[in-house]
């Protein structure tokens, strides 16, 4: 997402993906506040310039999908863009890069599969609108609960050898749930096109997180093709 607005709009990426990728749950207000509010009034101007220019927008771009939407447009822009548009992308692209390097055997791209074997987060926080009984847990209105998605993608009764990564399985039933997938897909082609000769150059380095699972760093060596 920032890659997408920062050429023209954006002038403060270092500091804005720093403070992204150190504090993930920015909609769980664990920025302080001055910090949140600067982080995503940056997202909000870039996406304001976007939207306010002259130029046409093309079919399937950020502001094509953004003008179809219903509803609260600014609360949906506010938590959506720097959570969803940049951490969301990344993390997914970056644990996708490593899980198909590590599994030569796999041919091709499946991005589905991809998502459910490591996807960009473990946990998410969510809050009841309803009264509801599940699994024999009474769960309040208000109340707020976590979803242990990393698990359930990995739930041995949904998913047969649930840790293997198998590109043929039916992934029907994970919950790493985006529109994102054809932009990962298309970003892994690009890189393969790019870089055919990619491979890991020592053990990539896991985010001490709980809520985001990804990378801190993952060493990789690459000839470019000419």
């Amino acid at each position: 997402m920032a890659v997408m607005l920062d050429d023209k709009y954006i002038q403060d990426r270092h500091t804005m993906h720093r403070w992204l990728r150190s504090q993930a749950p920015i909609c769980e207000a664990v920025l302080p506040d001055g910090r949140r509010v600067w982080l995503i009034s940056r997202y909000a101007d870039a996406f304001e310039a976007l939207r306010s220019s002259p130029t046409e927008p093309a079919p399937g771009d950020v502001d094509a999908v953004l003008a179809g939407l219903d509803g609260d447009f600014d609360l949906l822009r506010d938590f959506a863009q720097p959570i969803v548009g940049d951490n969301v992308v990344a993390h997914l692209l970056v644990n996708a890069v490593v899980d198909l390097l590590r599994h030569p055997d796999q041919v091709g791209v499946n991005v589905a599969e991809l998502s459910r074997h490591d996807g960009p987060y473990g946990m998410a926080l969510r809050t009841a609108t309803d009264t509801i009984t599940l699994a024999g847990i009474d769960i309040e209105a208000g109340e707020t609960v976590a979803v242990l998605i990393g698990s359930a993608n990995r739930d041995p009764i949904m998913f047969d050898r649930p840790d293997e990564l198998d590109f043929g399985r039916n992934t029907t039933g994970h919950l790493t749930l985006g529109d994102h997938e054809d932009l990962v897909d298309e970003a892994i082609t690009k890189l393969r096109q790019r870089f055919p000769a990619l491979a890991l150059s020592g053990e990539p380095t896991r985010l001490d997180d709980v809520v985001v699972n990804g990378y801190a760093k993952a060493p990789v060596t690459a000839m470019p093709t000419l």
